[in-house]
């Protein structure tokens, strides 16, 4: 339940607000009829906060009406080109599908290109829900929450190793067309819901933390690379249907509760000679996991941890309860944490040794 109100409270955030620009939170009603003001999001990080120099920055925007292409220039960077009148209110192109997002800009704003409704009216406001395409130069440090949420049709994003930081949650939450996607190491964090569509994700070295529900429930995904620099993993990927394996990073030493919750189609797991414990029902309701291997350097196992499905049982309730996986298997090594656990659970037990 607690998943569930934060993963709404995200899409009605996204549906609430809505930023049209680049390099920023909050806009200026300071505009004229071919460029607008902008002011600097809130910023999490010093090298944020050294960018609020961007507050007064004014941004233009050329649109090509043949491909339907976005052009975002900073204001001081502009030619005659906005003389001749080149340049409109981003308010007024409808539809755009690829952005073209110029050298200088280091801000992508919170909900800045979020396809939400105006306020709480319900209304549609319909500029970004053709978005294809997204190209990031290297000179952007942030991209914020919800940035991109809902744009249902967005297909490639390059996100270069300038970015440091992403918003608090569901930068690229609902981007149902976004087959895959790379973090660069440059970013240290992985904040909640951030993805929810995405099939292909890869962590370059670098990132240390994957943050609570980053992957929730991403149905579509089914195969991620995580980098060994990744050292905490906190329950990030319940509910991820199509993920079938995974391995996990060198420098874990924990495996969190319900960090993966219910992936029903989740067949193997590589848990490397680092983890030390495997918190109460990590990979619960994992019911295409028939067997697991466990090294020798964990010595701590929580209460169903593995080895149990969800059944539903009729009652006043109509609760669910766990029932042992029929044959699951457990591979590890004598007198260990794996073999007690095995005995205890009443599990067939493999001797590694």
């Amino acid at each position: 339940m607690k998943k569930l109100t934060g993963l709404l409270l995200s899409f009605c955030l996204a549906a609430a607000l809505f930023c049209i620009m680049t390099s920023c939170a909050d806009t200026s009603e300071n505009t004229t009829s071919d460029v607008k003001t902008v002011s600097s999001p809130k910023t999490t990080s010093k090298d944020e906060a050294d960018s609020s120099k961007l507050s007064q920055d004014a941004f233009a925007y050329a649109f090509d009406s043949e491909t339907r292409t976005v052009t975002i220039s900073l204001l001081d960077q502009l030619s005659d080109k906005k003389a001749q009148g080149e340049y409109v209110e981003y308010e007024k192109i409808k539809h755009p599908e690829h952005i073209v997002i110029g050298k200088g800009v280091r801000i992508i704003s919170d909900y800045c290109f979020a396809f939400s409704c105006e306020g709480n009216t319900g209304k549609r406001r319909n500029y970004n829900d053709r978005i294809k395409t997204v190209s990031i130069p290297d000179t952007v440090i942030y991209i914020g929450t919800d940035a991109f949420s809902q744009c249902k049709k967005l297909e490639k994003i390059n996100i270069p190793d300038s970015v440091k930081s992403l918003g608090e949650m569901s930068t690229f939450a609902y981007c149902e067309s976004l087959k895959k996607i790379t973090i660069p190491g440059s970013v240290k964090k992985l904040p909640p819901y951030v993805f929810s569509d995405c099939k292909k994700v890869t962590l370059k070295n670098g990132i240390q933390k994957i943050s609570q529900n980053v992957f929730f429930n991403c149905d579509k995904l089914s195969s991620i690379i995580i980098s060994d620099t990744v050292t905490v993993i906190e329950d990030a990927f319940s509910h991820c249907n199509s993920l079938k394996s995974i391995k996990l990073p060198k420098k874990l030493k924990t495996i969190k509760s319900q960090t993966f919750y219910s992936c029903k189609k989740l067949e193997k797991v590589t848990i490397q000679n680092n983890v030390t414990e495997i918190q109460e029902k990590a990979f619960d309701n994992c019911k295409s996991l028939k067997s697991i291997i466990i090294p020798e350097s964990v010595t701590k196992i929580g209460e169903k941890a593995f080895g149990y499905v969800l059944k539903y049982k009729p009652s006043r309730n109509n609760s669910y309860i766990d029932v042992p996986i029929k044959d699951f298997t457990i591979k590890g090594y004598k007198g260990s944490a794996a073999e007690k656990y095995a005995k205890k659970n009443g599990f067939k037990f493999v001797a590694l040794d």
